[in-house]
């Protein structure tokens, strides 16, 4: 965390080019910050809250919908386009190279298809239904704050979560992100609810499942839970708590199996209804891996590798052509080691692309320039929170609830170590920074009256003693 802090700080004089400018948005942006948790902090009641952050968050989107009604560019386009064929029974498109270099694109592409059929070939429709997702994601981060810490936190994380821009500007992009946050969210908080409840571990199993249909990081979210799980079997067994232990273990093995059951009662369904005939984790397993290795690039995509893989026929010979230049890449240790320092600083420091997507293709490049700048301070500010949380954590040893979600940004940095880095991808696992976020300045809040109130305390005494 402390990396996210110094490279957004950096990253932002860069684009603002001025230390103090930086600076100043900077300390503005965390008094800001500090008056809604001082707002948030007076007990309005909860039904209230949820209520006026559901209907001005998603009013503020739908605002955004309307006011910027962008047409899909890019991988979008070509996931849309799909989905309005699958719609009305095409599915040639699925033998196509992306669709049989991606296969696990086909998910979110049945997804529109579905909505297509329901609402007629709508943009509005598709883009509404995420800023929805999006908005239920920031009510389940409320109520994961209030459990894990308390009801201002939730509040708190909740309220960023909801008007961070880049949340806003994105539900115009027709992103698979939207679905698939929601529902990895949801299923961790399912757990976290009752984490001594089989339909818990049941109902995380399928809600993950589902999201890894949608977007394929699944296993982040599985490889997690099983180290926190683990961790909690082994604690358990040190206590000599041994039933508890293996039935907790269990659980566990029945979520995982409820996850692999959805994967393969998918890739059966395709494939007997005849949308393809490769499983959707086939395709190209090297490719983003070749990507993340490029240091020329930084870990991003590039034209140079694009046309090298182009060049051979998918399958083994253009796996045993991209691992081929893996090796070569892994070659120089020094040079790996440098990438990896500049990729974690660039995936997780730079400037947010939410506005280069939201607004390509419209001619409008000043209001991106300046979404842009508005969004810098934003994200060093929750990151300079998110580090402040994460050592008062350490403080009070405070590890059980939250670990589970810093082992998920830990194992997620780690993967885009090694493969294609966008900062949009940050994006994914914006709900555990902000569950941080929400700690971070219920803490900052609480130490700043707790300051106020023994120097005022202080003066008091002085004077009556000066009175007397």
């Amino acid at each position: 965390m402390a990396v996210l802090f110094v490279s957004s700080f950096v990253f932002t004089v860069d684009a603002y080019g001025s230390i103090a400018q930086t600076v100043a948005s900077t300390v503005c942006c965390a008094l800001v910050a500090l008056l809604i948790a001082h707002v948030l902090n007076h007990r309005f009641g909860r039904s209230l809250f949820l209520v006026m952050l559901a209907v001005i968050g998603l009013s503020v989107r739908i605002g955004w919908i309307m006011l910027n009604p962008a047409p899909p560019s890019s991988d979008f386009l070509f996931l849309y386009e799909a989905a309005r064929e699958a719609a009305s029974g095409n599915f040639g498109f699925a033998n196509s190279a992306y669709f049989t270099s991606f296969p696990y694109q086909l998910g979110f592409t049945m997804y529109e298809a579905a909505i297509i059929r329901v609402f007629g070939d709508s943009l509005v429709a598709l883009k509404v239904l995420g800023a929805i997702f999006n908005m239920g994601t920031a009510v389940i981060l409320y109520f994961t704050g209030a459990r894990l810490f308390n009801e201002t936190c939730g509040r708190i994380a909740s309220c960023f979560y909801a008007f961070y821009l880049p949340n806003i500007i994105m539900c115009s992009v027709l992103t698979n992100q939207h679905l698939s946050i929601f529902l990895f969210f949801l299923g961790c908080s399912l757990l976290l609810k009752r984490r001594g409840a089989l339909l818990s571990w049941l109902w995380a199993g399928l809600a993950i499942g589902v999201g890894q249909l949608i977007r394929p990081i699944g296993v982040v979210y599985i490889i997690g839970i099983v180290l926190f799980a683990m961790l909690e079997v082994w604690k358990k067994l040190r206590e000599g708590r041994r039933r508890k232990a293996w039935r907790q273990a269990g659980m566990l093995l029945a979520m995982i199996g409820i996850y692999a059951a959805i994967q393969g009662g998918a890739n059966a369904s395709l494939q007997h209804a005849g949308v393809t005939n490769h499983a959707l984790s086939d395709g190209d397993k090297y490719w983003k891996f070749m990507v993340g290795l490029n240091a020329d690039a930084n870990g991003g995509w590039n034209k140079e590798d694009a046309q090298y893989a182009n060049s051979f026929a998918f399958g083994e010979e253009r796996h045993k052509a991209e691992l081929k230049r893996i090796k070569e890449r892994l070659e120089d240790k020094t040079q790996i080691a440098a990438l990896m320092g500049r990729k974690l600083a660039l995936m997780w420091g730079s400037g947010d692309s939410s506005a280069y997507w939201s607004l390509d293709g419209t001619g409008r490049s000043q209001l991106e320039r300046s979404l842009s700048m508005a969004e810098r301070p934003q994200y060093v500010v929750f990151c300079g929170f998110a580090l402040f949380a994460l050592l008062a954590l350490w403080r009070a040893g405070m590890y059980r609830g939250p670990l589970l979600y810093i082992l998920l940004l830990l194992i997620y940095a780690g993967v885009h170590l090694a493969i294609e880095i966008q900062t949009r991808y940050r994006l994914d696992l914006l709900p555990a920074i902000m569950l941080l976020v929400g700690y971070g300045v219920w803490q900052t809040y609480g130490s700043i009256r707790k300051a106020a109130s023994s120097f005022g305390e202080a003066t008091k005494n002085t004077t009556g003693g000066v009175e007397a």
